[in-house]
C-alpha cells in the first residue's frame, strides 16, 4: 500500500444516506392545513343552522346583491319558529330595539332582508313582519332561490 492512500479511500467511499420520515412535523403540516380551516368555517358559520333555512324557490328571481353585505339588516326565521337577528337568537318583540340600535348608524341600509325557511308558520313570521314596520321600515325583503329548469324528455 502506498503511503497516503488510506486517507483517499477513506474519502472517496459514498456517504451513508439517512433517510427518515419524522411524522410530527408531518402531523403538524396536516392539522394546519385540514383541521384549521374546518374549524375557522365553523366560526364563521351562524350557530343555529347547518346550513342555513331551506329557501323558497321561484322561477324569476330578482337579485339582492345588498343582502351579502355585512352591515345588512337580516333577519332569519327557522323551520322551528326561531328568529335570529344577524347571528343572535332573539325575540321577536324586541325586533323594535334591536332595529332601533342598528339604524343609529346612518350608513346601514334602511331594508331588512327576511330569510323565512320554506316550512316556518305565518305565526312565526307575522310577529318579525310587524316588528320590521314598527321599527319604521317599509322597505322589506323576503330571499328566495332560483328554481332550477327541469329537463323535460320529448320524444
Amino acid at each position: 500500500m502506498i503511503p497516503g492512500t488510506a486517507m483517499l479511500r477513506t474519502w472517496r467511499r459514498p456517504p451513508k444516506l439517512f433517510s427518515d420520515f419524522n411524522t410530527l412535523q408531518f402531523a403538524s403540516v396536516m392539522v394546519m392545513v385540514v383541521l384549521v380551516p374546518l374549524v375557522v368555517s365553523m366560526v364563521q358559520t351562524p350557530p343555529f343552522h347547518c346550513g342555513g333555512p331551506e329557501l323558497p324557490k321561484v322561477s324569476h328571481p330578482i337579485s339582492m346583491a345588498g343582502a351579502a353585505r355585512e352591515d345588512a339588516l337580516s333577519i332569519v326565521i327557522s323551520r322551528d319558529g326561531r328568529t335570529y337577528f344577524g347571528t343572535d337568537e332573539i325575540d321577536p318583540n324586541s325586533l323594535l330595539e334591536k332595529i332601533a340600535e342598528r339604524l343609529k348608524d346612518r350608513g346601514v341600509e334602511r331594508k331588512v332582508y327576511i330569510r323565512a325557511d320554506i316550512d316556518a308558520q305565518w305565526r312565526a313570521v307575522k310577529p318579525v313582519l310587524d316588528g320590521v314596520r314598527s321599527a319604521g321600515i317599509l322597505r322589506v325583503a323576503f330571499l328566495a332561490d332560483q328554481r332550477r329548469a327541469t329537463v323535460s324528455a320529448h320524444p
